[in-house]
């Protein structure tokens, strides 16, 4: 191996190919900007529910017409998702979220002042539309401006800043109505919607614009696929035989939905660079079983609230305000364990934390269900909604993580808008089999069904993969994916042995390594690409004179290289700034940090591109790794 025969691209090229280079200093009010935003339009799916009585007794509203003043946005929201999140690609991520952003902001001022519970819903659409432009924005941004071990950290503080949203929502709203008036609900989202957008505005970097087309007749089939599959979901789990919006009966909408979706999804199949959902995504276990919990967590939490809040206001008579004041408690608790979630997933690794967090929901649901059966006062149901607000914290964070940090950049906006879409999926069918039950049977029977709906998620949770350090059978060692939270410069393991010639592809690729043949007794991590180190122990020439070892900062790829459907796990490294020939010399690899799991490309230019964000990457780990030992 040599480094003469590089041939990639220099410098300036590689931080060209990787847009999140943005100065450190502005991620963190970047990802301010970004919370804020999510915050907004994640309280409102939820605040609407304690403004209704008041808001249908002020605009003369039937029932039917205060439902869809929340259904309005949670259609809206849900259905345009898949296609928001590869307008992101194509048109720049953070141009879509400031739209996305505005959109919301203007709506939110036209729905206070609407004079007509028609007027209303129509802008609840322009909200929901704005919402769900922003949506996978943020989670491809994020992505894209962090790298690990900062990158869990940061999506465990935006997702935990939406589970904390979620259980705010009545508790604001009840504030706000008892004190203001229901248009409150909606004014309060101006200011802080202009604070974030200009926020976002002046911290959010430029979004790289990727090559990706858009067809036309597959954003219109698969729209009207999500609206049948939205409306199928939620008109027919309050009335399953009955007839959804005038139009077919509702297993036979959601049919036609899925045969649209699925239709679309078939004809792109070998064309991930336009497709709306990859089909290479399902080949990654860990984003179907994150997609899965989110939407079983989604389920839930999107539906908790209301029998919470029916109880809490009809059968103990309490105003909206003291309703909202005995979730209180709830709301500190989440606040406070946002942070504590990402260092989780950095720690101890998504799987660990998502099955506390998952299993923390389930056992504060089955206790308000019980509660509110024993007729129980609101401070003892407070109390065990501290724990439903410690889950939203723990349980949002790990699932985020784990969908989005094998996914190759250029497929970044597709899988959001495809996670978020499911996510929001759950949301919907949550509501509406909670306003199903809720005509038929007690606010207590609502909260327990809801609880055995969490084992779903407990169950996803469990097959995300082995934490950190453990080993899982029929692989060997621990898989990348495991490690992928583990802090950085901590120990991983290593291999010596001879270097080889190997089948010569990453020098053809500008990418030159020097395969190791290792020794049988090795410890060594799983499939993935890390940082680490390269010493020669032993020249090929017993008479070449070497000063001592030295240490060479190296990209090590262990696993087979699966886009060239190679099935022989290989330990390659490619030493950074090095052009000598050491084939024959025996040497040890050390792996300190991991930078992503082994992941199947689509094209060689999908493998290129990849490795060159790994090199960037990694440059950067050792020289924070130097400034350490500057500092020292």
């Amino acid at each position: 191996m040599t480094r003469s025969a590089r041939s990639g691209p220099t410098e300036p090229t590689i931080r060209q190919a990787v847009p999140a280079q943005a100065p450190m200093r502005r991620h963190w009010p970047a990802l301010a900007a970004l919370c804020a935003g999510f915050f907004l339009l994640l309280v409102d799916s939820t605040i609407i529910s304690v403004a209704l009585p008041a808001l249908m007794k002020d605009l003369g509203a039937g029932e039917q017409a205060g439902i869809w003043v929340n259904s309005a946005y949670l259609f809206a929201y849900a259905i345009p998702l898949l296609v928001a999140g590869r307008l992101g690609d194509r048109f720049g991520a953070r141009g879509i979220y400031l739209l996305g952003l505005g959109l919301f902001t203007a709506a939110s001022l036209l729905c206070a002042l609407s004079p007509t519970a028609g007027i209303l819903i129509l802008w609840r659409v322009l909200q929901g539309l704005g919402a769900a432009l922003m949506t996978p924005q943020s989670m491809t941004i994020i992505r894209r401006i962090f790298t690990p071990p900062a990158l869990a950290t940061a999506l465990g503080i935006w997702a935990s800043v939406g589970g904390t949203a979620a259980v705010s929502g009545p508790l604001l709203g009840g504030v706000l109505v008892g004190t203001w008036g229901w248009q409150s609900i909606f004014l309060v989202n101006v200011p802080i919607g202009i604070a974030a957008w200009i926020a976002a505005w002046r911290w959010v970097p430029r979004s790289t614009r990727l090559p990706v087309s858009i067809p036309l007749a597959s954003v219109l089939i698969s729209g009207a696929g999500a609206f049948a599959i939205v409306a199928g979901i939620h008109e027919g789990a309050a009335s399953p035989g009955g007839v959804v919006l005038g139009l077919m009966p509702a297993w036979l909408l959601l049919c036609v939905g899925a045969v649209f979706v699925g239709g679309v999804v078939y004809a792109q199949r070998g064309r991930p660079d336009i497709a709306l959902l990859p089909v290479v995504l399902f080949r990654d276990r860990r984003f179907v079983m994150a997609a899965a919990g989110s939407a079983a967590a989604s389920f839930t939490v999107g539906a908790a609230m209301i029998p919470v809040m029916i109880y809490l206001q009809e059968d103990r008579g309490l105003d909206p305000i003291e309703a909202a004041l005995t979730l209180v408690p709830m709301g500190v608790v989440a606040a406070l364990a946002a942070p504590f979630a990402g260092r989780s997933v950095n720690a101890r690794g998504s799987r660990f934390t998502a099955i506390v967090g998952s299993v923390s929901l389930t056992v504060s649901m089955a206790a308000s269900a019980v509660l509110v059966l024993a007729e129980s006062n609101q401070w003892t149901l407070s109390g065990a909604f501290v724990l439903y607000g410690f889950a939203n914290s723990f349980i949002w964070a790990p699932l985020s993580v784990a969908a989005l940090t094998g996914i190759p950049d250029r497929l970044m906006g597709a899988a959001a808008g495809a996670y978020n879409a499911v996510k929001q999926a759950g949301g919907v069918l949550g509501s509406a089999a909670t306003a199903a039950l809720l005509a038929a049977a007690s606010e207590g029977t609502a909260l327990a069904v809801l609880a055995v709906s969490t084992a779903l998620c407990v169950m996803a949770a469990a097959m995300l993969g082995p934490a950190v350090g453990s080993s899982e059978p029929g692989h060997p060692g621990r898989k990348g994916h495991d490690v992928l939270e583990s802090n950085s410069g901590s120990f991983l393991g290593y291999a010596t042995g001879p270097v080889v010639h190997g089948e010569g592809r990453g020098k053809k690729l500008g990418f030159p390594t020097a395969n190791i043949d290792v020794d049988p007794a090795t410890r060594l991590p799983g499939d993935g690409v890390y940082a680490g180190r390269l010493t020669i122990l032993q020249p090929a020439d017993p008479d070449d004179a070497r000063p001592s070892p030295e240490s060479l900062a190296a990209l090590v790829s262990i696993g087979p290289n699966a886009t060239f459907n190679a099935t022989t796990r290989t330990i390659e490294a490619y030493i950074l700034d090095f052009d000598e020939d050491i084939y024959g010399c025996r040497a040890e690899i050390s792996v300190e940090w991991f930078i992503r799991p082994q992941i199947t490309f689509e094209t060689v230019d999908d493998l290129i591109a990849q490795m060159n964000q790994d090199e960037v990457r990694g440059r950067e780990y050792f020289q924070c790794k130097r400034d350490e030992v500057t500092d020292e």
